[in-house]
């Protein structure tokens, strides 16, 4: 499946947020500020969701402005997604309604791509699969953002909390989810984010965390992937709305990752 992206009007982002359920501000709107997970870095660094299966990197030169940005906006397309499908059952419904609203946040992208995975291979890991997935979508950025998340999954399988944290939000008996999302800035200061998602229904499960370690024999897999831009005037413009919808702030619903 493929879903055409078209600019989004502010009429269209207009209706959007008006139609969202009312919820009562954050605290943190009103009163102290919230300590972002990330400070005021620029260097490599990730983050991974505390509840959702959800790991996001950023490249060297992404503005604290932009990275904080970038983690609202997933926290927010994830929540949303989540009242409109369960993922677990409705994987389709959930990435649509998670792509649409990406959109009227301000990601910029031509196709969004939901489809079967060839899984041929006996023996295969998630995190091989990610890396293919982000290096046919990233194209000539591959050399940028592949190694990075090389860093990232590295530093995620030396961490035994981070590992548990992963498996917990990402699987359960037969199904295993996640999105990986590396970022970077392009030459004209643009954030650029590379998705891939995984919805993953297998019998067999092998020692060790799902993500590294499969006994494949009956393995299925569907895959995201996009690359996507941000349009960070647009973002701000909507930014009070987004964090009037989402439930906590990016230090509640991320963790660092120690790379």
């Amino acid at each position: 499946m493929m879903i055409e992206n078209m600019a989004c009007t502010d009429q269209e982002a207009d209706a959007f947020f008006n139609a969202l359920p009312v919820k009562q501000r954050m605290q943190f709107l009103t009163g102290s500020e919230p300590v972002d997970p990330l400070g005021d870095t620029t260097e490599e660094t990730a983050v991974i969701g505390k509840e959702k299966p959800v790991v996001i990197a950023f490249a060297d030169g992404v503005s604290p402005e932009k990275r904080t940005a970038v983690m609202n906006i997933a926290q927010f397309a994830e929540t949303y997604a989540d009242s409109k499908a369960n993922r677990k059952s409705e994987s389709l419904a959930w990435y649509e309604a998670y792509n649409y609203a990406m959109r009227v946040c301000g990601w910029q992208f031509t196709n969004f791509m939901y489809a079967d995975h060839d899984t041929k291979s006996i023996n295969v890991t998630m995190d091989s699969l990610v890396l293919g997935i982000i290096t046919t979508v990233a194209s000539q950025n591959a050399a940028a953002v592949v190694p990075l998340l090389g860093k990232v999954f590295e530093a995620i399988k030396k961490d035994n909390a981070i590992i548990t944290l992963f498996d917990k939000n990402s699987k359960d008996s037969t199904v295993g989810s996640c999105l990986i999302m590396p970022c970077m800035n392009s030459k004209g200061g643009i954030a650029v984010t590379f998705l891939a998602g995984l919805e993953c229904t297998f019998n067999n499960l092998e020692g060790g965390s799902w993500f590294w370690k499969w006994k494949a024999s009956s393995l299925s897999v569907k895959k995201a992937a996009v690359q996507m831009n941000l349009n960070y005037e647009l973002y701000k413009r909507r930014e009070e709305q987004v964090l009037s919808y989402i439930d906590k702030s990016a230090d509640a619903f991320f963790t660092r990752i120690n790379m």
